[in-house]
């Protein structure tokens, strides 16, 4: 090749670096945009021997971006971590301030309540403080019906951002796919193109993890969920939010590519749609069933003792609140006919979940309802061998179809629906069901402790009853007819009596003839000791076999929420960090440096001046060769 070919050729490559420096430098502001380089390779030599040696310049074969894959995918899994992280942040400090809240948190509700009901056992005969325990009761019942409310409230707005985040997801989606549909027809501009298609995967990143793959064709698909596509080379699929299958008021995410559907709801883990559903499936739900488990056992353990006392009538006592009974949902799509019904056994065995029941066509199988993890019943479901689980009896009326489901909400409702039983005060059970008493011609120095009542449901409970001593040894159970109920019976001082399903213990000495009574709490009784046993059900272990009380299930749902919420908080100060230093490598990768591009521009202008200079040195010589010819 001649010289001012080759010289040329050096020409056109500098030339086409100064327009890739320059761009690069107006570029240099430009979000998104990745600084190119030209790829410069040496000529292809045609010939053998000296002619080969001599060379034929330089071509650029094209322009490379200087993307960094492993970067750029670096920078959006530490983005979609740090938005749902965020999310979780903020969604996790709301929930918190609001359980915390003095004047709206359930803590102080339920302390100012006990409160009362402490003043009541100070004065159980004062009308004015009865009427104050069921106004403070009412509140009660309206605290935990408000939280309910918030709470309900924050299900709803998650719904509404998960619409607007899908709806983001599926335009950024439609747009990647149209930049695909540009790649693949070979349209001019694909670096262009590379770059709109990286900042708008930043974008989605910030709304939902994913994974990429390159095609050969250098289009990319993108897939979420456990690899379904969200853009499959041309076509783009939609996320859709569909009603819950047990629950129209919540929704749950599905992705329809075409006329096939899916649901993703459990498989989406980043972006501002992971922290959504994060939230509602790992705080907001187990906050919720908390606070009602917490409104079911508060009213059930206040009920079972309320029922022990009489009332200033000297009636036995009711229930005190009211309690809903457990909740059950059919499946959208269930097919047979089947109905239950599900009653409380035990409510000191239940616990903060929703169960999901399920029928395979011969055998029901129980999870559940959130993470779908199987348990084990007792039971077939007929009404002689009801399904048994976690304090809960299933009765199954009708029969079930292969594939129906059926929900049990527990006490997921108690929150909102405890409510107040007893309108009048004197129907407040402060005084124990029986009195005991000594008679005034005792001559011994034995005294009697107030009877416990041991069968709440004994027809003879409240009948009254003499205790008389033969001896000092031995002793008799009479009626107030006089009749002897109970023949001779042996006693030593500081021995229990059980009788008539109560029991009493009579100390001290007492002699021949002394006698003790067990009777009826008569109306209008000034005894508190019911109100005592009241007052002390906030701390008596009931829950978990006793280990657990009311006091101590409100203090484990604020603490709860509060470790969440500290944990999301410093969970997305980690992810900030990351994220940053994420961000400041791949900008190191393909941000423009300006200082380098100079230094490129000054070597390009060089080696354009050199390569001008050489065409001219080749002029001269053919000038001067033309002359010796002439």
């Amino acid at each position: 090749m001649s010289i001012i070919n080759t010289a040329l050729t050096g020409l056109i490559a500098a030339q086409r670096g100064l327009a890739v420096t320059a761009n690069n430098v107006a570029n240099a502001g430009t979000d998104g945009y990745v600084r190119r380089r030209i790829v410069q390779v040496e000529g292809v030599t045609v010939g053998t021997g000296l002619t080969a040696d001599l060379g034929s310049g330089t071509r650029v074969v094209g322009v490379e971006r200087m993307y960094s894959d492993f970067l750029g995918a670096a920078v959006r899994e530490t983005t979609s971590s740090g938005e749902r992280a965020t999310v979780l942040a903020s969604l996790g400090a709301r929930l918190d301030s609001l359980l915390g809240n003095p004047e709206l948190g359930i803590h102080n509700a339920i302390q100012s309540f006990f409160d009362q009901v402490e003043s009541l056992a100070r004065d159980p005969g004062s009308s004015s403080t009865r009427q104050q325990l069921l106004a403070q009761a009412d509140s009660l019942g309206q605290r935990f019906a408000q939280l309910d409310t918030q709470l309900r409230s924050l299900d709803n707005e998650i719904n509404l951002r998960m619409q607007d985040t899908a709806s983001r997801i599926n335009n950024l989606a439609a747009q990647l796919a149209d930049i695909n549909a540009a790649i693949s027809r070979g349209i001019s501009g694909d670096a262009d193109l590379a770059d709109q298609r990286d900042a708008l995967l930043g974008q989605l990143s910030g709304l939902i993890d994913f994974s990429t793959t390159a095609q050969a064709d250098g289009t990319t698909n993108v897939m979420v969920g456990n690899g379904q596509p969200l853009v499959l080379g041309i076509n783009s699929a939609s996320l859709e939010l569909r009603p819950d299958a047990f629950d129209p008021m919540r929704s749950t995410l599905d992705i329809r590519l075409g006329n096939e559907s899916r649901s993703i709801a459990t498989q989406v883990g980043g972006g501002t749609m992971g922290g959504l559903l994060a939230f509602r499936s790992t705080v907001l739900d187990p906050a919720r069933q908390q606070l009602g488990l917490l409104a079911n056992t508060l009213g059930s353990v206040f009920n079972a003792q309320h029922a022990q006392g009489v009332d200033a009538n000297g009636q036995p006592g009711g229930a005190f609140f009211t309690l809903p009974g457990p909740r059950i949902m059919d499946a959208v799509g269930n097919t047979g006919s089947a109905s239950l019904a599900v009653g409380i056994e035990d409510a000191s065995a239940l616990q903060a979940r929703d169960y999901e029941l399920r029928f395979d066509g011969s055998s029901w199988s129980l999870r559940d309802g959130s993470s779908g993890q199987l348990f084990g019943t007792s039971g077939s479901g007929t009404a002689a061998d009801p399904l048994r689980f976690d304090g809960l009896s299933v009765v199954v009326g009708d029969s079930a179809d292969a594939g129906d489901r059926f929900l049990i909400r527990a006490v997921g409702e108690a929150a909102s629906q405890l409510g107040l039983t007893i309108g009048d005060p004197a129907a407040i059970a402060a005084a124990a069901p029986l009195a005991t008493s000594s008679s005034l011609g005792n001559q011994g120095t034995g005294t009697i402790a107030a009877a416990s009542v041991v069968d709440p449901g004994h027809p003879a409970l409240r009948e009254a009853v003499e205790l008389r001593f033969e001896t000092a040894g031995n002793l008799r159970i009479y009626d107030a007819d006089g009749h002897d109920l109970s023949g001779a019976l042996a006693w030593s001082a500081g021995d229990d009596i059980s009788f008539n399903g109560w029991s009493v213990r009579i100390s001290g000495s007492v002699a021949a003839g002394d006698s003790f009574s067990v009777h009826a709490t008569a109306a209008g009784s000034a005894d508190n000791s019911n109100a005592l046993a009241l007052a002390m059900t906030s701390t008596s272990g009931f829950l978990a076999g006793g280990q657990i009380s009311v006091d101590a299930l409100a203090g484990r749902l604020l603490s709860d929420v509060g470790a969440a919420a500290l944990r999301a908080r410093q969970d997305a100060e980690v992810q900030s960090v990351m994220q940053e230093q994420a961000r400041i490598d791949l900008e190191a990768a393909i941000g423009v440096n300006l200082d380098e591009e100079a230094a490129n521009m000054l070597r390009y202008q060089q080696a354009y001046m050199a390569a001008s200079q050489m065409i001219g040195v080749s002029n001269d010589l053919f000038r001067t060769l033309l002359g010796i010819l002439n």
